[in-house]
């Protein structure tokens, strides 16, 4: 049933949004008046949009708490009242929060029901729950997941004619896909600057025009500098519009970016030194004016102007270690801070223990008496939870050993395949290589005299076979493993697919030291997992695109292997995914699938180090 719209709280909802962007005090003024009404009224409904709002204006604020209290607070008032577009909103911002705090895992869980909620109820907050989601893979540096979530919100704001949504989608398909396919980005950043222009958003215009500068002047098939600079003019119009003197800063900068790739050092000296004084107002972010100090040293340098350059090098590393130096006085004052607390804690303490010492002293007879009770029942207590615990103890003593055996058995088990592999590697290297090798000789002499252009293709092919079973029998020989690291196996595997030519093979390693002291063991059982999960996709998802990527943190691993092939039923698995699970059993690690039908495959491992 539809909820009967409350002329008076709509008109506050109506003020509360139209202040939102110019004046956030006067929007919490509203949307604090929407509560008190909707509580005067008892109206559930807008009651749980009221809380809502005001969570909401503390996140602009930057109030964290306080946001996160009121949304949480709106959740069960929207359940109660059937708002799904209020509880769509509530979910997706606690997302972001937990985003914002790196807690990407909770973050995730909370765009997906935000975006079921909307899915279910036919809501454009969809759209919402697809950019985070989009936007948080992609700061994991997972781009095809990401792209997978921005095309899906392109296409649903496309089909629902949600025209402002449908900019941001195009926007951000454009900065994903500038180096990875430049064509298709300026498709997208072309589409965006049509919608911008028929809604007539001048800052939309303006980021967009700046995107296309930069596309258009880097080092690709639509390099057009002519374009360029009629970009950037068209940006300059737009910010005079604008009246927002911030906006001169990418402005100049990118001018300056112009000029330099064109090698005309003076004139992109003058561009980005004019960009260093529109930087100077505190709102240009940190890493755009530490970017600027960068450039301005390398274009002094090439126009050999190497004290100036060098004076900017040094304004350019400066800035850098600012970054860390705000984190170390942060951490200082909250340790300051936690210290001054703690010593006005211990004053009170001690004059607390003074006040029941004193107690203590006129209750002393009391608590004599009782004490021998008390000792009397914590011996027998004490008793019974050591049978407790003793009986607990065998019981974990017992799971252990079980354990230590199971994995004991797992590892003569791969030992076994491992020996086998080794065997059958010496057997195809040397007994049906060497045959082969010996029939190609015979061939050769017999077609010295025949000259038989099938036999010389014979021949040939026969060398392909030979080459073939020399690369099975070096992946399956354990001790090629053991001679080379775990990078170079890796290496020798991408290079491997993509002369096959099946799939493209992307891999990230983070820190780039990540897998370089990882004992044998782990070294071999990871090699091998990997190898089985390439095979299988191989074997069966008809994947164009694989990305592996490996990230260190301390002693935690985390491996992703995704595809954007056709997907399979994660229930059934067979003998390889079964074999995998055994070996990341001997290295303490745990796989988790994610895969649906024709969009793609993601497998994740942890593993302990």
């Amino acid at each position: 049933m539809a909820q009967k719209k409350d002329p008076e709280i709509e008109g506050l909802l109506t003020k509360y949004r139209s202040n939102l962007n110019e004046n956030l005090d006067s929007s919490m003024y509203y949307i604090n008046k929407v509560k008190i009404v909707s509580e005067k009224k008892d109206n559930q409904f807008y009651l749980s949009k009221g809380y809502y709002g005001i969570g909401y204006c503390f996140y602009k604020k930057g109030e964290i708490q306080k946001a996160q209290k009121y949304i949480y607070a709106a959740i069960p008032i929207a359940l109660k009242s059937d708002n799904f577009q209020t509880l769509a909103l509530a979910y997706n911002q606690l997302g972001l929060i937990k985003n914002n705090d790196s807690d990407y895992q909770t973050a995730i869980k909370l765009f997906l029901k935000s975006l079921k909620i909307s899915e279910k109820n036919g809501l454009s907050e969809k759209s919402f729950a697809l950019k985070n989601l989009g936007n948080l893979f992609l700061s994991q540096n997972d781009t095809i997941q990401a792209i997978k979530y921005y095309q899906e919100d392109y296409q649903y704001t496309k089909d629902k004619n949600l025209v402002p949504e449908q900019f941001g989608s195009c926007n951000n398909l454009g900065l994903i896909m500038r180096k990875k396919n430049p064509a298709l980005a300026l498709e997208y950043f072309k589409k965006a600057l049509s919608i911008a222009q028929k809604l007539d958003n001048k800052r939309w215009q303006y980021d967009i025009y700046i995107n296309l500068s930069v596309l258009l002047m880097s080092d690709n098939q639509f390099k057009n500098f002519n374009q360029t600079l009629s970009y950037l003019n068209s940006a300059k119009l737009l910010i005079e519009d604008i009246g927002d003197p911030n906006l001169y800063f990418l402005y100049y900068y990118n001018l300056g970016g112009y000029y330099y790739k064109k090698k005309q050092y003076p004139e992109a000296i003058n561009y980005y030194l004019k960009a260093e004084k529109t930087a100077e107002n505190t709102e240009i972010p940190l890493d755009y004016k530490i970017s600027l100090m960068d450039d301005l040293s390398t274009v002094l340098e090439k126009n050999k102007e190497y004290e100036k350059a060098y004076h900017y090098q040094k304004t350019y590393h400066k800035l850098q270690d600012s970054i860390f130096s705000t984190e170390k006085v942060k951490n200082i004052n909250e340790i300051i801070t936690k210290y001054e607390v703690g010593k006005k804690n211990d004053q009170i303490q001690i004059l607390n223990k003074q006040k029941e010492l004193q107690e203590k002293k006129n209750k002393l007879v009391v608590i004599t008496s009782l004490l021998s009770i008390f000792i009397l029942i914590g011996l027998l207590y004490f008793g019974y939870k050591r049978s407790q615990f003793q009986k607990k103890l065998n019981l974990q003593e017992k799971e252990k050993i079980l354990k230590e055996q199971e994995l004991k058995e797992m590892s003569a088990l791969i030992n076994g395949q491992n020996i086998e592999r080794n065997r059958i590697a010496k057997d195809l290297h040397d007994g049906v290589a060497g045959d082969l090798a010996g029939i190609k000789l015979l061939l050769a002499k017999e077609n010295t005299y025949l000259k038989n252009e099938n036999l010389q293709k014979i021949q040939e092919n026969l060398s392909e076979v030979f080459q073939e079973i020399r690369k099975i029998s070096h992946n399956l020989s354990i001790n090629n493993i053991k001679e080379k690291t775990l990078k170079n196996l890796l290496s020798d595997l991408k290079e491997n697919y993509q002369q096959r030519n099946e799939f493209s093979f992307d891999v990230y390693i983070y820190p780039e030291n990540a897998i370089d002291d990882l004992d044998e063991i782990k070294k071999l059982n990871i090699y091998r997992i990997l190898q089985e999960l390439l095979h299988n996709i191989s074997k069966h998802a008809k994947a164009t695109e694989v990305e592996l990527s490996i990230n260190r943190h301390h002693n935690d691993m985390n491996i992703i292997v995704a595809d954007n092939g056709v997907g399979f039923d994660i229930y059934k698995k067979g003998i390889g995914l079964k074999n995998i699970e055994e070996r990341l059993k001997i290295i303490s690690g745990e796989m988790n699938i994610q895969s649906e039908m024709n969009k793609g495959t993601s497998v994740i491992i942890d593993i302990k180090l």
